[in-house]
C-alpha cells in the first residue's frame, strides 16, 4: 500500500499546449496516485513568457478524470502580481504555494515573481504532504515547519543548474534526515537561462538515503510512500521528539 509516486524529469517547451500533453501522456501510460513536475514546467523556466493559458483547467480535468494528484510548476497571475507556484490539483480541489524564496542572485533573476506568503500543506491518499520550489529548500525552517504539523512528503520542484549540482545534491537529502520526512526533488533539465539544469531528480528517503536518481536525461522515478518507514526512521532519529520549545535564543 502507501502513496504511488511519479518523479516526471522532463524538459519543457516554450508551448504550453505540448507541455499540458506531456502531463496527460504521462498520467495516462504510468501506474501512480501523484505526478511530479519542474519548476514552471508549465510554460518552460526561463522563457520570459508567463501565459498559462487555460493550463489550470486542463489539468484539473485530467486530475479529476484520472483520480490522481498532479503537482507542476505553473506561473499565475493574481491582478498585477505574478508567482513562481507550485499547484497541486487533486480530483476536488486545487492547492497553490507560492515560492517564498525567490532566487535574484547570480546566475538567476527571478525579479519579476511576487514572494509567497505562507507554506501551504495537503493531504492525498492518507498522506499529508508540504510544498516547496527549488530555492526554497535552503531555508530550513520550511522542511522543520511541515515535519512539526504532520508531514510525511515534501516535494520539491527545482530548476537547479548545473552550477547549483553540489549545494542541491547535499542540503535535499540532508532537510529529509534532519526531519525525518520523505523529499520529492524533481528538477528541469535541458539548456537554461543560467546554463543547463542538472537534472538529478530523485525521492529521498526519511533517512535522507536515495535509492535510485536520475541524470541528465529524461526519465521517470517510480516510488512508493509509506507511513510505516517513516515510523522506523523515527525510531532511529529522534530529531522531531527531542525539539526544544524553551531555548532562550536571544
Amino acid at each position: 500500500m502507501g502513496l504511488g509516486l511519479a518523479i516526471c524529469q522532463y524538459a519543457s517547451s516554450e508551448d504550453v499546449d505540448t507541455n499540458l500533453d506531456r502531463i496527460r501522456n504521462a498520467v495516462g501510460s504510468l501506474d501512480a496516485d501523484l505526478y511530479l513536475f519542474p519548476e514552471l514546467f508549465v510554460t518552460r523556466y526561463g522563457s520570459g513568457r508567463f501565459d498559462a493559458k487555460n493550463a489550470e483547467e486542463i489539468i484539473s480535468g485530467i486530475a479529476k478524470e484520472r483520480d490522481v494528484a498532479i503537482a507542476t510548476g505553473i506561473p499565475v497571475r493574481d491582478g498585477d502580481r505574478l508567482f513562481n507556484s507550485l499547484a497541486l490539483f487533486l480530483p476536488d480541489r486545487t492547492v497553490r504555494y507560492d515560492k517564498l524564496y525567490l532566487a535574484n542572485f547570480a546566475p538567476y533573476n527571478e525579479d519579476v515573481f511576487t514572494p509567497g506568503k505562507a507554506p501551504v500543506m495537503a493531504e492525498w491518499k492518507g498522506i499529508r504532504i508540504g510544498l516547496e520550489v527549488c530555492y526554497d529548500v535552503m531555508f530550513p525552517e520550511l522542511h522543520r515547519h511541515y515535519a512539526k504539523n504532520g508531514a510525511h512528503l515534501i516535494l520539491v520542484s527545482s530548476a537547479s543548474a548545473e552550477k547549483s549540482r553540489f549545494a542541491m545534491e547535499t542540503i535535499v537529502p540532508a532537510r529529509s534526515l534532519e526531519n525525518t520526512v520523505y523529499t520529492a526533488f524533481c528538477n528541469n533539465i535541458g539548456e537554461g537561462p543560467a546554463g543547463p539544469f542538472f537534472g538529478g531528480s530523485a525521492l529521498f528517503t526519511p533517512l535522507g538515503q536515495k535509492p535510485e536518481q536520475l541524470g541528465n536525461y529524461e526519465g521517470v522515478l517510480l516510488a512508493n510512500i509509506e507511513e510505516e518507514t517513516i515510523a522506523e526512521a523515527r525510531s532511529i532519529r529522534h530529531h522531531l521528539d527531542d525539539l526544544r520549545e524553551d531555548i532562550d535564543w536571544s
